[in-house]
C-alpha cells in the first residue's frame, strides 16, 4: 500500500507542476505550485512498512 500511494502522490505533483507551467495566469499558476507542494510533502511524510519480525 506504502507504494502505491507514493506512487499516486508523485503522479499527482506530477501533473500539478504540468498544469502550473501552461497556466496562463499567476495565481493559476500558484495554485498549482501549492497543489504540488502538497502531494509532495504527503509523500515525503509517509513512512514506509516496517518488517516484521517473528
Amino acid at each position: 500500500m506504502f507504494n502505491d500511494e507514493h506512487r499516486y502522490l508523485q503522479r499527482r505533483a506530477e501533473a500539478e507542476l504540468d498544469l502550473a507551467q501552461r497556466a496562463t495566469h499567476g495565481k493559476v499558476a500558484a495554485a498549482h505550485h501549492q497543489m504540488a507542494e502538497a502531494y509532495l510533502n504527503r509523500a515525503a511524510s509517509l513512512e514506509p512498512p516496517r518488517p516484521v519480525r517473528p
